[in-house]
């Protein structure tokens, strides 16, 4: 089977596996996971809190960026918004997902109805994880770099993400200020996934966060 259709039934399996809470109960354990895990991952001192609107607020003091979120109840309809702290708050962008009454290719909908996934597992390899979880999480090919306020080349901003928890996911590396924790992480990550997709496991939020 051509690697580039393997990749994309990994791609699937990936969200499937690691992004995809359902529950409103499962949703709230993932993002309470997820902001836990930062402080330890950013060598930050802040947790993430909540507002008056009942958002989430995520500050990275060691780069003074702030994003925000909603309680994320349809995957298909969120905004994150990204901010940057100085004298006062300034919006830099907002990632902005709209209902899926507007068309996107269908990739989902293509894989499932051709139903190779079990050929696609024989070839299953550390390659093929890592080529995936490169362009998903840690080195989108479509990205926006930041060069003002904020000048960190080595932070790739994706574009095109539409699942939210990836997104997320996405930021969490991309804002960690170490190296080798990235590094480390991608390791870790290639092989969580890898057993995963293997047996067909759902990640549940503790193990993604390590």
């Amino acid at each position: 089977m051509d690697n580039n259709i393997v990749q994309a039934y990994f791609w699937n399996e990936i969200i499937r596996l690691g992004f995809s809470p359902t529950s409103d109960k499962e949703k709230k354990v993932w993002l309470y996971l997820y902001g836990k895990s930062l402080k330890e991952f950013w060598e930050i001192e802040e947790y993430p809190t909540k507002n008056e609107s009942n958002s989430i607020i995520i500050f990275h003091s060691n780069i003074n960026l702030q994003y925000k979120f909603n309680h994320i109840s349809n995957v298909d309809n969120y905004e994150i918004e990204l901010y940057y702290l100085s004298d006062s708050l300034e919006l830099m962008w907002t990632h902005d997902v709209d209902s899926h009454s507007y068309f996107s290719f269908p990739e989902n909908s293509l894989l499932n109805k051709y139903n190779k996934l079990r050929r696609a597992k024989r070839s299953l390899s550390i390659h093929h994880i890592e080529k995936v979880l490169n362009g998903l999480i840690i080195h989108p090919a479509i990205h926006q770099h930041i060069q003002s306020p904020i000048d960190e080349h080595e932070i790739r901003i994706g574009g095109g993400i539409y699942n939210p928890f990836v997104y997320l996911f996405h930021l969490r590396f991309q804002l960690c200020p170490s190296n080798e924790k990235r590094n480390e992480e991608k390791r870790r990550l290639v092989k969580l996934f890898e057993e995963a997709i293997k047996n067909d496991r759902n990640i549940p939020p503790n193990e993604l966060f390590g």
